[in-house]
């Protein structure tokens, strides 16, 4: 064991009191409805709008539906539900079945005539752009021409980016600008900077969703974030070169690396506090951890190994050797299967963390730097070739080869692009059953549903080159047994129909709600024309 001397510099904060709220709405009673053996209870709760909010900022609330069984009153889990909510006009009279199920149709067209006011199934596509650019796009409008919702402008260089928890907001690290730079997800902008370190590389939300954690490569720290006030917390020595870091123990120890320092960092979240370090040799790579092995495996180029760390004692356990030339070292959902991908041999070793073995070595890809997990698939992206491998899960638990088909994934390789970035070009969808990849070169995404041979769809980037994909998932989602909710803003007070569809058994619904407690300046920001007023003389020409 080798502890080291590790200081923590703490740069001074100004930390700003918190507005107080204005008074919450009043709380309603659900409304209840019954259709093929479902019965089904929606309520919307709004939250007050805060003080600092805009003149004319609509209200968010949490909107549910709560599924049980008619008969028995058992709860329905694992469904897939659809929800919307649109204002009813004056006068008009509440959709029968027929007129119910037409709507629901007509949403699910996608088209922009009959899009709903609020629509409780949302997510879009985040594309992280080569030139310092976010592309919001949304894949659910059935549109000929543009699916592009937003462009957010970074300010500079990214390096890396992570959602919020909460998915409230962006971090992206700037290295140009040794910064952080915060989008509003609700409006799309960005909203402040954040200063940090040095060259900014890394950044990891902490399970818990409180902090944020920044590997400053140019001045050997590692800034912690507070996502809620979005300032810095404090900035870690953990030794020069670029960091990664990866938290153990379900959240609660965080470890940090050095590529010139010769220790790896455990640092506790909470308290911020270092707990002492681990020796490692100098130049380790990449980290992360194992819940089924209980233990944090590191990359050392160096030596051609995976170091397995025993957290309790804060010691290397167990070395495994591996092919040269280490890249990305990642774990599936289960925690059980890593692969280590190597780039220049284009093979991959797959590690069971169970007897810390390698299990499989696998040929044949093309420059391997990443890789993305679904329950069933590990997604290996190939550099010098346009196709994506996929190795089946369910098939490494076997002495024989694993199963790998590789699916071709637009025209162009991602090394013919100007850059590959750090972030991951994959992402799975809110379904599960598929991903959507980032095809840099030919600046398109391309949508892929797990079992066909070829992308079912393309999204095009508009002329810029997608180096890293997020899912920004608002979308109806189960958070207790039986009870779907999912974010939902109302501009106005009034009668809504609210629409509801449900996949098994298969249900459509049509139900009413009256929202109050909106203020009237929200209702009056949509319905008043705009008015410019000219500050200049329109009268003077210019030469």
């Amino acid at each position: 064991r080798s502890l080291a001397t590790v200081r923590v510099a703490t740069r001074p904060l100004a930390p700003q009191p918190l507005p107080e709220d204005s008074p919450p709405p009043a709380p309603v009673s659900p409304v209840f409805a019954e259709r093929e053996g479902v019965r089904v209870s929606f309520d919307l709760a709004l939250r007050a709008r805060p003080r600092e909010a805009a003149t004319g900022s609509a209200l968010q609330g949490t909107a549910r539906f709560v599924l049980s069984d008619a008969k028995s009153g058992a709860s329905l889990q694992g469904r897939r539900v659809l929800g919307w909510m649109s204002p009813r006009a004056p006068g008009a009279t509440a959709p029968d079945d027929a007129a119910c199920k037409e709507r629901v149709k007509s949403y699910l067209g996608g088209l922009l005539s009959a899009k709903a006011e609020v629509d409780l199934n949302a997510y879009w596509f985040l594309t992280l752009n080569h030139d310092q650019t976010v592309s919001v796009i949304n894949p659910q409008l059935a549109f000929e021409r543009t699916k592009l919702h937003s462009l957010v402008s970074l300010g500079g260089e990214v390096a890396d980016w992570a959602l919020l928890k909460d998915r409230s907001a962006l971090y992206a690290t700037v290295a140009s600008g040794d910064s952080v730079s915060v989008v509003d997800l609700q409006r799309f902008l960005t909203t402040r900077t954040i200063r940090v370190g040095q060259r900014p590389g890394r950044i990891l939300v902490a399970p818990d969703g409180r902090t944020a954690w920044v590997s400053n490569d140019g001045d050997g720290t590692v800034s912690i974030l507070d996502t809620t006030t979005h300032t810095e917390l404090a900035a870690l020595e953990v030794g020069a070169g670029r960091h990664e870091v990866a938290f153990s123990d379900e959240g609660r120890t965080a470890w940090l690396t050095s590529s010139e320092a010769d220790v790896l960092t455990a640092v506790e979240v909470a308290s911020r506090e270092v707990l002492g370090t681990v020796s490692v040799g100098v130049g380790a790579g990449d980290v992360a951890w194992s819940a089924v092995a209980r233990a944090v495996f590191v990359t050392q180029p160096r030596t051609s190994e995976v170091l397995v760390l025993d957290v309790a004692r804060r010691e290397v356990s167990r070395r495994i050797p591996v092919t040269p030339g280490l890249g990305a070292l990642r774990f599936d959902r289960t925690g059980r299967w890593a692969f280590l991908l190597h780039p220049e041999a284009g093979s991959v070793d797959i590690i069971d963390a169970a007897t810390s073995q390698v299990a499989h070595s696998i040929e044949g890809f093309a420059a391997p730097d990443s890789v993305v997990f679904t329950d069933a698939f590990a997604y290996v992206r190939n550099t010098t070739s346009g196709r994506v491998s996929l190795v089946e899960l369910s098939t490494l638990g076997g002495a024989s080869a694993p199963s790998v088909v590789n699916v071709t994934m637009g025209q162009l390789a991602p090394s013919e692009a100007r850059g590959l970035g750090r972030s991951d070009p994959i992402a799975a969808l809110p379904e599960g059953n598929g991903v959507i990849v980032a095809g840099a070169a030919d600046r398109a995404l391309f949508l892929y549903q797990e079992g066909m041979m070829a992308p079912r769809g393309t999204h095009l980037n508009y002329g810029r080159e997608p180096r890293a994909v997020l899912v920004l998932d608002r979308s109806l989602r189960e958070v207790e047994a039986g009870t779907y909710a999912a974010t939902a803003t109302v501009r106005e007070n009034g009668t809504y129909d609210v629409a509801f569809l449900l996949d098994n058994p298969r249900s459509i619904v049509c139900m009413e709600w009256k929202v109050g407690g909106v203020p009237e300046d929200a209702a009056l920001a949509k319905k008043l024309p705009l008015k410019l007023t000219p500050r200049f003389d329109p009268g003077r020409r210019f030469p």
